[in-house]
């Protein structure tokens, strides 16, 4: 699948023919465009796509994919575990892979109208619609830039603590930057502190440590770098607005996941 760095191509072709001149689509400078969903959608996935365009203006390359709600995995990997169809009812990574060679050699200004359109003719049956308004934001943002990371998902987990908490984080890195996050803590019996896929808890408690977790999920988005957070003698951070926990154990986390490398290397197949 796609390698996400710009790729330019190394020589113009020209091949003279009675007076005229040709260049070869081959020779024509690529560029890779990203965007993703800033919080997970209504369908419990969070969808992102990486188009690449030549300098024609014709698509080279499509991906869609999305991040699960834990920030553990891609949707295209878990679609190819047995038991996704039974659950869904439909084989995202077949019906997207389909789409996606579908879409090869059509206009910049047409794909998101084409993406659209897919769901309504029953080409595919997961809806299409972010995909669309995420094809026209990535295509009118700069060229994808490598980030520091290697692509593919990170975890960190610490000891339980002596309520017989163990909290993680999961990060999620696209393009060598982490663009989606998940801060937690599980019990012994494998029961999260806070169930993203449920939404609600009676306990108020958790459900404000669980916004003020997702304010430090998005801030470490914007920043990258876990050593960018500053904090005080208490371990409390200085510089994110909202939150007011201690937040040198979510630094010590990431910076063990980072550390240790990718889970899952190839986030694409």
């Amino acid at each position: 699948m796609l390698k996400l760095i710009l790729i330019f191509a190394s020589l113009l072709l020209f091949v003279g023919c009675e007076g005229e001149e040709y260049i070869s689509i081959e020779s024509l400078t690529v560029t890779v465009h990203f965007a993703i969903e800033d919080s997970i959608g209504d369908d419990e996935w969070q969808d992102f796509i990486t188009i690449a365009v030549n300098s024609e203006n014709v698509v080279t390359e499509v991906e869609l994919n999305s991040v699960t709600p834990l920030a553990n995995n891609s949707r295209r990997n878990v679609a190819q575990l047995e038991g996704f169809e039974d659950v869904f009812e439909y084989n995202f990574y077949d019906q997207a892979s389909s789409l996606e060679s579908s879409l090869i050699g059509i206009s910049g200004d047409e794909l998101a109208d084409a993406l659209r359109s897919a769901y309504h003719d029953d080409l595919v049956n997961f809806d299409t619609a972010t995909f669309a308004d995420l094809a026209n934001h990535a295509l009118a943002s700069e060229p994808v830039e490598k980030g520091p990371y290697l692509d593919g998902t990170y975890y960190g987990i610490e000891a339980a603590d002596a309520n017989g908490l163990e909290y993680f984080v999961n990060l999620f890195v696209i393009n060598g930057d982490i663009v989606a996050v998940h801060f937690n803590a599980v019990n012994h019996e494998g029961l999260l502190k806070y169930d993203q896929l449920i939404g609600t808890t009676a306990d108020h408690d958790i459900a404000a440590w669980r916004y003020q977790a997702q304010l430090l999920e998005q801030a470490l988005i914007q920043v990258q770098d876990p050593l960018g957070f500053s904090f005080d003698e208490n371990g409390f951070t200085t510089d994110i607005p909202g939150v007011y926990m201690e937040i040198e154990s979510f630094v010590s986390l990431v910076t063990q996941a980072l550390s240790e490398g990718p889970v899952i290397v190839e986030i694409d197949e």
